[in-house]
């Protein structure tokens, strides 16, 4: 039998938007050799405190947490490599090195994995002679929008139209105003994302009387209070508030995609998704740049109906205009983000951390120690619900069908919201 590679851990913030990619890249880092802890990003902190040392795959956070969660991965004798959620658009670089990329915890890391050639240079123009721990890697969230795996959600996409038909999609970003704890009004970051909310909620409005035979889908982002929307849309039938699940299957299954500013505009791009970046309020700040370019610009309702209008009616001319603009887009975007070429994400990673020595130490969890928990938090418990044995067992299991595989994996349940995840040997 050959000895593990060594311990991997993957922790997980925001489910709906990580959980998937930090699956795919269990399943293959399981099938090089690793044994993998993975779950809720608190549980698995203080898993690696228990377990034996081996590579933490940092997120990305914000310079407290950041310097929290590195200074103690490296106390307890861990790794550390990063692939920062949030490295993929960043509108005020000066911000986004003050908050998320100081030099006394970006010393802490020994690889930093870039979405593309922008955000390494970013760093390595603020650090010189760092440009040895930087890598361009991509994104697995993003290796799961190529041809190869689009089948993982076939039946989930097939359950969505069955239920919506066909349906508008409409992304948001606004918790700076509408946020988890309430909605804030006391600085000028609340009033701009306020003007937003108000002009996204009058548009879908306006859109589904308008289009009372389709369907429109309003999906908040993770940090936004879903209940607004359920308020302001109690009495239309057409509208539903949802969010569940991953993106992609939402963006697979949609005709059309309504945001400003959000990173799903890019996930549709790949997807060759019909995007509309709706603007009917700017700002210097807080505008992201990239998003909105990817889509066909409108900055009132009548733009918004009459682009709806040629797109849910297959207008040939619409959709050739498009098709146009997608080609000069890709070239813009290739900067920010780099597209499998010879090799996927998830590929370049583990190779990365084929490259770390670590040692293979063997070890068993007690049957004598407690199960890993700690106490309910309710933002916690919205960012990341639950997770489940049959969750992961799924979604490795169509990886088998996409490999044409049959996988002997270990999966046990070591804690609340936490696995350990090995081959199985047996």
């Amino acid at each position: 039998m050959e000895p593990s590679k060594g311990w991997l851990y993957l922790p997980i913030e925001i489910k709906v938007r990580e959980m998937d990619a930090k699956l795919l890249i269990a399943y293959y880092a399981v099938k090089e050799g690793y044994q993998v802890i993975i779950g809720e990003h608190r549980i698995v902190e203080l898993a690696s405190t228990v377990y034996p040392r081996g590579i933490f795959f940092s997120k990305g956070y914000p310079r407290g947490f950041r310097k929290r969660i590195l200074t103690n991965a490296k106390i307890n004798g861990h790794t550390v490599v990063e692939l920062d959620e949030e490295g993929l658009l960043l509108n005020n670089t000066t911000h986004y090195l003050q908050d998320r990329m100081l030099i006394d915890t970006f010393d802490l890391v020994t690889h930093e994995y870039c979405w593309g050639n922008f955000q390494k240079e970013v760093i390595t123009g603020a650090y010189p002679g760092k440009e040895q721990k930087c890598y361009i890697v991509g994104n697995p969230r993003f290796d799961l929008l190529m041809p190869k795996f689009k089948s993982l959600y076939k039946k989930d996409i097939e359950h969505i139209k069955h239920n919506y038909g066909k349906f508008v999609l409409i992304n948001t970003r606004f918790s700076k105003y509408n946020s988890l704890s309430g909605v804030k009004e006391d600085n000028l970051d609340s009033i701009f994302f306020k003007k937003l909310y108000d002009n996204f909620v009058e548009m879908t409005k306006a859109m589904c009387k308008n289009f009372p035979d389709t369907d429109f889908v309003i999906r908040p982002h993770p940090g936004e209070n879903p209940e607004s929307y359920q308020n302001e849309f109690s009495s239309y039938n057409n509208v539903h508030v949802i969010h569940e699940g991953n993106i992609i299957k939402w963006l697979m299954a949609a005709e059309v995609i309504i945001h400003n500013g959000c990173t799903s505009s890019i996930e549709a791009f790949l997807l060759g998704k019909t995007i509309i970046s709706y603007l009917p309020a700017t700002s210097k700040i807080h505008d992201v740049i990239l998003p909105n370019q990817l889509g066909i610009m409108a900055t009132n309702i009548k733009e918004i109906h009459a682009l709806l209008h040629n797109i849910l009616s297959e207008n040939n001319i619409a959709t050739s205009k498009y098709q146009e603009k997608m080609d000069q887009n890709k070239k813009i975007l290739i900067d920010y983000y780099e597209l499998p070429d010879k090799r996927f994400s998830y590929e370049s990673i583990l190779l990365l951390l084929n490259s770390i020595q670590l040692p293979t130490v063997p070890y068993t969890f007690s049957p004598s120690q407690k199960t890993l928990y700690l106490k309910e938090n309710k933002k916690v418990k919205h960012f990341f619900p639950s997770l489940t044995k049959e969750e992961i067992q799924d979604f490795f299991g169509k990886i088998d069908e996409v490999e044409g595989d049959s996988s002997y994996i270990y999966i046990k349940e070591i804690g609340i919201n936490l696995f350990e995840i090995k081959e199985d040997k047996v």
